[in-house]
């Protein structure tokens, strides 16, 4: 009498949390890339209570199935907390080998005296003679803004233009 009230108890309190917003079981069906803080203690709260299940009653095959399950559930959570933390690591080893052969050959393209230091340009990089007479004077943007400047200025002769014409 005393254990089939317990499981009553026990299915009413699963439905109530299943009724809520998830509950502490909610938490299970995440990507492990997902969780909290708060997902990893209502993971133990429900593996605990599981346990407390057990022990109350040790003839209870669904509770039994049901922690097997959610440790199954943690451990492949584990399992993939683990092997993406190892591919970072391993990217992480394989960027810091690359910087490290990188350093190295600048340190010896700058011990070496004889090389001229090589200067690396954008696309939209150019490199200009100071000293030629024919060099460019102005950007790009410096000549369009000149050039809409003066169509702008033309426009407003032709319009003064016109207007004198009207009072000859």
């Amino acid at each position: 009498m005393q254990r089939g009230r317990q499981e009553e108890e026990l299915a009413e309190e699963e439905e109530e949390e299943e009724d809520g917003d998830g509950g502490p079981e909610s938490a299970l069906e995440k990507s492990p890339f997902q969780l909290t803080a708060a997902d990893v203690y209502d993971i133990s709260a429900v593996v605990g209570r599981d346990l407390l299940e057990l022990r109350a009653g040790p003839e209870l095959p669904a509770a039994r199935a049901r922690l097997q399950f959610r440790i199954v559930r943690v451990l492949e959570m584990l399992e993939a907390l683990v092997s993406e933390s190892s591919v970072a690591e391993e990217q992480l080893r394989r960027e810091r080998d690359s910087l490290r052969r990188e350093l190295e050959q600048l340190r010896a393209a700058a011990a070496d005296p004889g090389s001229a230091p090589q200067v690396s340009l954008g696309p939209d990089k150019m490199v200009i003679d100071l000293t030629d007479p024919n060099r460019p004077r102005f950007t790009l943007q410096e000549l369009r803004d000149v050039l809409q400047e003066r169509n702008q200025l033309k426009a407003q002769l032709l319009v003064v233009q016109e207007e004198l014409q009207c009072y000859k």
